[in-house]
């Protein structure tokens, strides 16, 4: 049994626990006027033992009404609920330097997992009762206990195999009933509704994050991923639209109601009666309407597979149903005739056509993953598209809640692929995410893994080879740039609520390293078994065989070394319990004697130390990574494994060789198999020659024509019009001596690396011209862009650029190497080259070479490279370090005679990169700010003409989009933008209250923030009334996505604050031509290194420049009382607080000065004593002891006595001693007693 060999993990925590949840049935009632939920979780608690007294589980933010056990009710002084929404506020004197307290408070809440805040002790009138084995109850009980297929458990088992069954529950279960209410609802879900300032249409949603805490605020329950077990959820709310914006009184009448501006928004939903729907985790069992309120329903959903609390959505909104099934053809339906799955999307009124659009691929890849892994495991699957939602996509159990920014018409290009991977990842993580988790955080790049090797294998088979192979080339290239001073993969599945930026790093790298584990398989069985693989798992987990459905690296090894016949133990310390990226350095030589290529290849991360200056854009993740004290792993010095390495003779034969690295250096030789000499490349360009007119090889020369690419421009006409420059004849010499055509290493990419091949350039050529896979020919191109800018060069790679047959990845990869050839000093043929490309293909023919032709962007392998040409010809530079003029006027021609009327597809994207493209070509090290018309030159005042013109041509397309919006209003978007950089670049001045004006609440989210982000680049550290009133939307927006996006924007601006990149900016941006040199201390050089380079000192200038700005830490320590905040974004302010400010372990306390008072005699005994105004600041009396008289009889006190006296002068102690002595050797008569009654009027009364 899979129970007796591999320990299960939920089960340790139980044991520890005392008891597991086996059950849980929800009820929510929904409240869009109050915003609230009022709810009741009942627990089936099944107990471990027979002395448990106490439960716990995870709640916040709510207000626990009522606790039940066993239909006994639990009093309040037999549990305890610790809010931390309520107990990390401070007294109202504290200060931001006093951020560690609240750290103090929130830290416990924070944990994985995080502390139970409800702790229930048992009434003593319930007692743990043993269940009878022989009792059907108990199999019916037990049952319910298994994973998924197992729950239809044989019970007809016999009693010896019941009392042996561990299985078998021992203890009757508790049933534990939590009343409770959410009345302020800031976490766990999401209320969305009309607003002061919003037209959001009433929703509510449930959150998700990977921090812990997110469904404990939402409902009592364990939140633990592990924890799973089966739900019953049954949510009330009103039946449609009218009835959610209603008062209570229906016959109310709106117009009197004080509802504010948006008053009449209100009045129309009230007449709406568009149904709301609820979509939810499991099956839907009931909806019913209430008898007793008919503006009410109860929509009940069932789940009969083991999930955890974290996986359990729930959404409702006036959404619009499309059935997915729609989108199939005949053939494909009959292929999913045996599927039962359910397919639907839902979005908001209005929206239906792009949910259309956007889902087109989902029943496609539903088939393919069903098809080729494994059975669907749950009934139906939902995809619906809110607003406001912080993350692109939450994946719940059965259906994955999405946001509307992903939505695009079928006239939008662009953001297709990224879309349609996001939307694939969402469904592939039902498999392995939803059915199947991770058994400790240590597994979690199992799960992420395999959820995107499934998403890529299925982008294969939409996007092609190509495409495919051009993305994990691009990726391992990223992995590499990123391993640096990281935690393994394996050590980061439990730092994944320290940043997001671990997750996105472990979603780049632990596919790859499936990929290359599958690759070395594929080497040794001779067929890709890491499909079988994974769907071997999903059977396992599906018929119970993976205990809990909780997926470990162990077992994985396992299931691997199963189908692989080898161990994997190696592969696996070194790319997921290791950390880093091997850097190879390979050097080849023909031994001419031997007829062998000596090769050496050397594994060099083990000796570099890169000395890396701190990014901007990763600061924020060091920080916290030190703040929790993580850790990079060891460098690793060896990797060991196969590798593939290919040469390609001179007769045009690869041969390919494995070679197993095991040491850092590797020596070996390689045997030569051809006795021809290479082909000529002179006698291949006569070949191209006649075939280009008309004549057969054969009729030219004996020699086979060798496939090449890039074999484009040839004749002399072609050469001379486009500034063509071939092969010297000292060059042809020395490549016909060479004996083969090219080596390529880790031909069946097999390895994450940087890899540096010491090898002729005109070898890369070869390999770029006549080797088919992308991959080579993208390391090609990578390789050439180390060279000097050179005529030759830049010629191969204009060849590339223009020959269709390459994939579009490659063409673009050429026009951005174009760049470098773009040098003054080899008169500008890089630029040449990519205008020529550009208007060949893009323009009218001579000579209206300015006129671009009417757009046509039906090949988007073409309009890619369109873009891309564009991009790179706004990065060419002189030698000054600015374009020159001829780029920015083809970048303005490009952008004023831009015609989109005959195209079908919108050319907004299209407009928005000519003019990013544009601003850079202005901004480039512009030297000065605007002067006076009159001291300008000629040429100075051309260019300001220019630039005046370049600026209203791009803000026309900013008031365009005030008139008639743009997708996403793009067009405003990056009008904002642009005047934020040329505003930095002193190219032309903008007031703040031009980018204020898009900061209001009611303009479209994305708008907003790229507002906001203007105006903290343009310095909202200056104005104290900028910086209060960015904090405040940081803080307190309704929009959480807002919240989110201007926080991580405001994390930025510090980092580049700290390591003085905003401070470089300035000066290169005002450029003045006078420059004072000074000597600089050692010291000062040391800080500016320190930092650049450490955190400490990134931290400490940071200190230093905002420390004691009175305005940021008054707006921040404003920001963290805000209601609006989540746990986790009060975590990150406080991160930020613990950046800029030091820990004060004090406290203001303000203490009542003393008043005189003053005394009136009424009369008859009768004395009022009242309080003045006059602030008492200094004693009355003195407190000096006066000395006391000799006693009656003679004596006299002693020196001790006399020190412990009263004061005689006022008859107070004396500070020497708090107690007054009355030394007397006769009785004194007694003193009549004062009997004092205060009253409001402090009077007192003697009697």
């Amino acid at each position: 049994m899979p129970a007796l060999l591999e320990p299960d993990g939920e089960s340790t925590l139980n044991d520890i626990r005392g008891y597991s949840v086996t059950h849980q049935k929800l009820t929510l009632d929904l409240d869009f006027q109050k915003r609230s939920v009022k709810g009741e979780s009942v627990i089936n608690v099944q107990p471990n033992a027979k002395d448990l007294r106490t439960l716990r589980f995870n709640l916040r933010q709510c207000k626990v009404s009522d606790v039940v056990v066993n239909n006994v009710p639990v009093p309040p002084s037999k549990w305890r609920y610790s809010d931390p929404y309520e107990n990390y506020k401070l007294h109202t004197k504290a200060s931001v330097h006093q951020h560690h307290i609240i750290w103090h408070k929130i830290e416990s809440s924070l944990d994985v997992p995080p502390d139970e805040e409800l702790v229930i002790q048992l009434p003593d009138n319930v007692v743990i009762e043993e269940s009878d084995p022989f009792n059907p109850q108990t199999f019916d009980q037990t049952a319910s206990r298994q994973p998924n297929g197992a729950a239809e458990a044989d019970l007809t088992t016999t009693s010896a195999q019941v009392l042996n069954d561990s299985s078998v529950s021992r203890f009757k279960a508790l049933i534990v009933e939590i009343r409770f209410q959410l009345e302020s609802v800031r976490d766990g879900f999401h209320y969305l509704g009309p607003h002061s300032s919003t037209k959001h249409l009433p929703c509510f949603y449930s959150l998700a994050s990977l921090r812990p805490g997110t469904a404990s605020a939402a409902f009592p329950c364990i939140d633990s991923i592990n924890s799973r077990c089966t739900w019953d959820i049954v949510v009330k709310c009103p039946t449609t639209l009218a009835n959610a914006v209603k008062p209570y009184d229906a016959t109310a009448d709106l117009r009197k109601l004080n509802l504010g501006d948006y008053g009449t928004q209100i009045a129309g939903l009230a007449r709406d009666d568009r149904d709301l729907t609820v979509v939810c985790s499991g099956d839907l069992t009931d909806e019913i309407v209430d008898r007793a309120d008919a503006s009410r329903k109860t929509v009940s959903y069932s789940c009969t597979n083991y999930l955890s609390a974290q996986q359990i959505g729930i959404v409702v909104g006036p959404f619009e149903r499309v059935n997915f099934a729609e989108f199939r053809d005949n053939q494909q339906e009959d292929e999913a005739a045996q599927s039962t799955v359910e397919l639907s999307g839902y979005c908001l009124p209005g929206q239906t056509l792009d949910l259309r659009n956007t889902c087109l691929p989902i029943p496609r890849a539903l088939d393919h993953i069903t098809r080729k892994y494994a059975s669907y495991p749950f009934r139906s699957y939902s995809i619906c598209f809110v607003e406001d939602l912080a993350d692109d996509v939450v994946t719940f159990a059965s259906f994955s809640l999405c946001s509307s920014r992903m939505l695009f018409p079928d006239e939008i290009i662009d953001p297709a692929d990224d879309v349609t991977r996001k939307l694939v990842h969402a469904l592939a993580s039902q498999w392995i995410g939803i059915n199947i988790v991770p058994k400790e955080p240590t597994d979690t790049w199992v799960i992420v893994g395999i959820a995107h090797f499934i998403t890529d294998a299925f982008m294969r088979e939409l996007s092609g080879m190509n495409e495919y192979r051009f993305r994990l080339k691009q990726n391992a290239d990223r992995v590499c740039e990123l391993d640096h001073a990281r935690p393994s993969l394996h050590r980061m599945g439990s730092l994944l609520h320290v940043d997001r930026s671990e997750l996105e790093f472990m979603e780049l790298k632990a596919p790859l390293v499936l990929f290359i584990l599958e690759r070395r398989i594929t080497k040794t069985t001779g067929m890709p078994r890491m499909p079988s693989i994974i769907g071997r798992i999903f059977l396992r987990a599906t018929t119970g065989e993976i205990v809990n459905g909780e997926l470990s690296t162990e077992y994985f090894q396992r299931m691997v070394e199963k189908f692989y016949h080898s161990k994997i133990d190696d592969f696996l310390s070194q790319w997921v319990r290791g950390a880093g990226c091997p850097s190879f350095r390979a050097t080849q030589r023909f031994n001419k004697k031997k007829l062998v290529v000596e090769m050496l290849i050397q594994q060099m991360q083990g000796d570099q130390h890169v000395d890396r200056d701190l990014n901007p854009n990763t600061f924020l993740r060091d920080v916290k990574e030190d703040f929790q004290h993580v850790y990079a792993a060891p460098v690793q010095n060896v990797f060991t494994g196969p590798m593939t390495i290919r040469i390609h003779e001179a007769d045009g034969t690869p041969y390919e060789h494995i070679v197993e690295i095991k040491e850092s250096l590797t020596k070996f030789e390689i045997p030569y198999n051809t006795k021809y000499k290479r082909l000529k490349r002179s006698k291949r360009q006569r070949e191209r020659a006649a075939v280009a007119a008309g004549l057969e090889a054969a009729e030219t020369q004996d020699d086979v024509l060798l496939y090449s690419l890039g074999d484009v421009l040839q004749t002399e006409e072609e050469v001379r019009e486009w500034k063509l420059q071939d092969w010297s004849p000292e060059q042809e010499e020395e490549m016909n001596q060479e004996s083969y055509e090219w080596i390529r290493l880790d031909v069946d990419f097999e390895w994450i690396s940087s890899l540096h091949f010491a090898m002729p350039g005109y070898m890369f050529v070869s390999q770029l011209q006549q080797d088919r896979d992308v991959v080579a020919q993208l390391e090609s191109i990578q390789h050439m862009d180390t060279y000097a800018a050179h005529p030759l060069l830049s010629s191969i790679m204009v060849r590339t650029l223009m020959d269709r047959r390459y994939f579009h990845g490659i063409r673009s990869a050429a026009a951005k190497s174009l760049i470098k050839h773009a040098r003054q000093e080899i008169g500008f043929v890089g630029l040449f080259h990519l205008k020529k490309a550009f208007e060949q293909m893009f323009c009218l023919p001579p000579p209206n070479t300015r006129m671009t032709k009417p757009n046509d962007f039906t090949n988007r392998a073409s309009y890619y490279v369109q873009c891309t040409i564009i991009r790179a010809i706004s990065q060419i530079r002189n030698h000054d370090g600015e374009a020159p003029m001829d780029v920015k006027e083809f970048l303005l021609d490009k952008l004023k005679f831009n015609d989109n009327s005959t195209s079908e597809y919108s050319d907004c994207h299209y407009v928005a990169t000519i003019i990013r493209a544009l601003t850079d070509a202005l901004v480039a090290k512009h030297k000065s700010p605007l002067k006076d018309d009159f001291a300008m030159d000629i040429d100075h005042h051309d260019e300001v003409e220019f630039e005046e013109g370049c600026v209203a041509h791009i803000d026309r397309f900013r008031r365009m989009d005030e008139w008639t919006s743009s997708y996403q209003n793009l067009y405003a978007r990056v009008a904002l933008e642009s005047q934020r950089r040329l505003s930095q670049a002193n190219v032309h001045h903008f007031e703040a209250a031009h980018f204020l004006q898009y900061t209001r609440s009611g303009n479209y989210d994305l708008l907003r923030v790229s507002a906001f982000e203007s105006l903290l680049a343009l310095g909202i550290f200056k104005s104290r009334d900028l910086l209060r009133w960015y904090l405040y939307g940081t803080s307190r927006d309704t929009s959480s996505w807002v919240r989110e996006s201007l926080r991580a924007s405001f994390c930025k601006a510090l980092a580049r604050l700290s390591i003085g990149t905003d401070a470089k900016a300035e000066l290169t941006a005002t450029g003045d031509t006078l420059v004072i040199e000074q000597e600089i201390s050692t010291e000062a050089i040391r800080a500016d290194v320190a930092r650049r380079k450490t955190i400490a000192g990134a931290a400490e200038a940071l200190r230093k420049d905002l420390s004691q700005d009175s305005c940021l830490a008054e707006s921040l320590w404003e920001a963290m009382s805000s209601p609006c905040l989540r746990l986790h974004e009060l975590h990150d302010f406080l991160d930020i607080c613990k950046l800029l400010f030091e820990e004060r372990y004090e406290s203001m306390v303000a203490l009542r000065y003393p008043r005189y008072w003053k005394m009136e005699n009424l009369g008859k005994g009768v004395l009022r004593f009242t309080e003045t105004g006059v602030v008492r600041t200094k004693p009355r009396f003195s407190t000096k002891p006066a000395k006391l008289p000799p006693l009656q009889n003679g004596n006299s006190l002693s020196e001790g006595e006399e020190s412990a006296t009263i004061a005689v002068a006022n008859g107070h102690p004396s500070q020497a001693s708090p107690v007054a002595l009355q030394i007397s050797q006769t009785p004194q008569p007694a003193k009549p007693k004062l009997k004092l009654k205060l009253t409001n009027s402090h009077s007192a009364g003697f009697g």
